[in-house]
């Protein structure tokens, strides 16, 4: 009797050429900063420009690149000043969706949240850098989400995607110190499941703040970014 397999997904063209694209900006081979010429790209890879910037737009949303109107796209670049500058935004409005979102957290929510949280910390047990960020910042998301209050979701996917997309970028710099973060990270999640299971909201606006300080102070040693300019 033949074994069971699981069905293998189509992928479609946009998906590989973000996969390219992604794989090329974490290993280095396309520089923090550097401008993407849409055009010269679609040629190197044989598709047509069309599906370059739907690629683009998917990395865009994810922070490894940015677009900028009439200006073109160039892949993310924060400098000390600006991962602390989102941090100090992080620091007042990211615990304010943390204490949102206590109320809006029913069951199936925190179920789906310590889902997204056993997923980061199994990929974190595996060195798999890169699910276990995919993973936090989903469960962070989420949170947004639950907030229910659709200006300040805005705000924070605009300003935070781009330092988690730095993490994924700059993570062969200091392995040990990044690893490290993986594991503050999850003791933060379960603090957070663990206060909104017991209905204390405000623990979860307080759990959110301390570890977001905790995280600037920890920014120069373990996640310089790429200049310092």
């Amino acid at each position: 009797m033949l074994p069971t397999f699981q069905k293998i997904e189509p992928i479609s063209k946009k998906a590989r050429i973000v996969a390219t694209l992604r794989e090329a900006i974490i290993s280095g081979r396309i520089k923090s900063g550097e401008q993407i010429v849409e055009g010269k790209l679609a040629q190197q890879l044989g598709v047509g420009q069309g599906l370059v910037r739907e690629a683009l737009i998917e990395l865009e949303h994810q922070g490894f690149v940015q677009r900028t109107p009439f200006a073109g796209t160039q892949v993310t670049e924060l400098t000390i000043q600006d991962a602390q500058q989102i941090y100090d935004l992080r620091i007042e409005l990211e615990p304010l969706a943390f204490f949102l979102a206590g109320p809006n957290a029913d069951t199936p929510h925190i179920s789906a949240l310590r889902e997204l949280a056993e997923k980061a910390r199994i990929a974190s047990k595996a060195g798999d850098l890169d699910a276990f960020f995919q993973n936090h910042l989903a469960f962070r998301k989420k949170v947004w989400a639950l907030s229910g209050n659709r200006y300040l979701h805005q705000i924070l996917e605009r300003v935070v995607i781009p330092l988690y997309a730095l993490y994924v970028i700059r993570q062969s710099y200091n392995l040990e110190g990044i690893l490290q973060t993986t594991i503050d990270c999850m003791d933060h999640q379960d603090r957070i499941l663990v206060a909104y299971e017991e209905k204390n909201f405000e623990e979860a606006r307080q759990t959110a703040r301390s570890f977001l300080k905790r995280m600037k102070e920890y920014l120069g040693t373990r996640l310089p970014p790429a200049s310092t300019a």
